[in-house]
């Protein structure tokens, strides 16, 4: 009976601590995989879970051997790959912590292959700001088609899943390259394409590579000029030359436009209608 009061008494005591409204909660207990502004992804148990910082939350590392000493930390210790315990308490749909508590030499740790992992994640930040800032390019490029006439085109076509460019493909491709030598201020227009069979996500994938790779071969068998290549896209499934056969051959394909500005010519030039743009198929062969 003593046992059971001094049980009863302790959990009064706990609640009495729980701010009204919140409801007691497990203990979650894994590593953290990510820390954005208040909140704290937790990994453990075989699922990840969401736990809302507060201004109350009581952040503490334990030292020593015995783990009984413990010191006060900031938020922004909690980082990636630190295991930690987190008390929580239910608000609504949201689990809040009253208390993350964790080892001060896991925290070490998990500092040091942060600090290991930094060069690597400098690249990484580098790379995606240079995708980014090709990204826009391409995509003001693409908004100024109208303001071209087409000269020449040709097509490539590829095997199924495949982006390797055939012997015929090579060909057609040196040939245009050759044309667009001869023609003054031409650009070229890139535009990837791929057949129905898969997903359309896949599709898109597809019709990106294809696209890149020939412009790879244009920049390196044809000796282009990168400056020339104006606009490279791929439009997936979305533009079908042979409407019925959505998986067939005449899909897959990449489209090559030569391009000369409008302005450079004056006044001779076709209307703006018959000007591709990047959502118009390309004129039959």
């Amino acid at each position: 009976m003593r046992r059971l009061a001094m049980t009863s008494g302790l959990v009064a005591a706990m609640a009495l601590t729980i701010a009204p409204g919140l409801a007691l909660a497990d203990t979650v207990q894994g590593m953290i995989i990510s820390h954005e502004g208040q909140k704290i992804l937790v990994r453990g148990g075989g699922s990840d879970t969401a736990v809302t910082l507060t201004d109350t939350t009581s952040i503490q590392a334990t030292v020593g051997v015995m783990g009984v000493r413990k010191e006060d930390h900031p938020a922004s210790d909690l980082i990636a790959g630190l295991a930690v315990s987190v008390d929580t308490v239910e608000n609504g749909p949201e689990l809040e912590a009253t208390s993350v508590t964790f080892k001060a030499a896991d925290l070490k740790t998990a500092m040091s292959a942060q600090a290991a992992m930094y060069p690597e994640q400098m690249k990484l930040a580098a790379a995606r700001q240079k995708v980014i800032a090709a990204q826009a390019e391409n995509e003001r490029r693409l908004g100024a088609i109208g303001q071209y006439d087409q000269k020449a085109m040709t097509r490539v076509y590829f095997a199924s899943g495949s982006v390797a460019i055939n012997a015929q493909g090579g060909q057609d491709l040196r040939a245009i390259a050759a044309q667009a030598a001869d023609i003054q201020g031409a650009s070229f227009r890139i535009v990837g394409h791929a057949d129905s069979t898969g997903n359309a996500a896949a599709n898109q994938r597809l019709s990106d590579q294809r696209a890149s790779a020939v412009t790879a071969y244009l920049l390196k068998k044809c000796n282009v000029p990168p400056a020339s290549i104006m606009a490279v896209a791929g439009v997936g499934q979305t533009l079908p030359q042979d409407e019925e056969d959505l998986g067939g051959a005449k899909n897959r394909r990449v489209a090559v436009f030569v391009l000369v500005s409008k302005a450079s010519e004056g006044a001779s030039h076709v209307p703006a209608s018959d000007a591709p743009n990047q959502f118009a198929p390309p004129p039959p062969r």
